[in-house]
């Protein structure tokens, strides 16, 4: 990577950056119908997380697609342009400065960091983009253990529902996680610049 390049994100960038090495954000297009419909339906993905274990009508998913969303984005390989998986920043409250985050990904590349990258670049986005002082995530025990390590360090739990969910044959707690501002100016920049940088 340049000198410029490094430099650039060792100083936060102020305008959003839609792309790393390896994926890429981009707005929903027509032609992503039938990759959302089967993200949606996955069992491992919008099936557990957004339905329930329903499947929806491709006309109830596309209708649910835009309910409280601030900004979303398809996430996809940056060489391919394969779809990914979904981010989204969600139920703003630009009075008391907060918003959440949601993000969905295709089974079959789970555990390979993509999606976490796509989520890292949609912190970015909506942290430059508005004056956001934190962002919620809300995650399930099973879906936790893929990114716990970060907790206290890149992210705070805020709070616990016990047993709020039930899936798999059992009640799951959900946990309730912010990521702050001067906690994401802190970290942003290292993050952005490693997933910059070439293998």
């Amino acid at each position: 990577m340049s000198t410029n390049n490094s430099n650039l994100l060792l100083n936060m960038p102020s305008s959003p950056l839609m792309s790393a090495r390896r994926v890429r954000l981009r707005p929903l297009a027509d032609s992503d119908a039938g990759f959302l419909y089967q993200l949606m339906v996955t069992p491992q993905a919008g099936g557990r997380v957004r339905f329930a274990g329903a499947t929806p009508s491709p006309e109830k998913i596309a209708a649910s697609l835009w309910d409280s969303v601030l900004a979303q984005f398809i996430i996809e390989s940056a060489g391919r342009r394969r779809p990914l998986g979904l981010v989204a920043i969600t139920t703003p409250n630009f009075r008391d400065g907060f918003a959440y985050i949601s993000a969905l990904g295709s089974p079959e590349i789970q555990g390979r960091g993509l999606i976490v990258e796509g989520v890292v670049l949609c912190f970015h986005y909506a942290f430059t983009t508005w004056p956001f002082r934190k962002i919620y995530m809300e995650s399930s025990d099973e879906s936790y253990r893929a990114f716990e390590s970060g907790l206290g360090r890149y992210f705070t739990e805020e709070g616990r529902l016990r047993g709020h969910v039930f899936w798999n044959g059992r009640f799951m707690d959900i946990r309730i996680l912010a990521v702050y501002r001067e906690t994401w100016q802190q970290f942003a920049p290292l993050m952005l610049m490693r997933m910059h940088a070439k293998a």
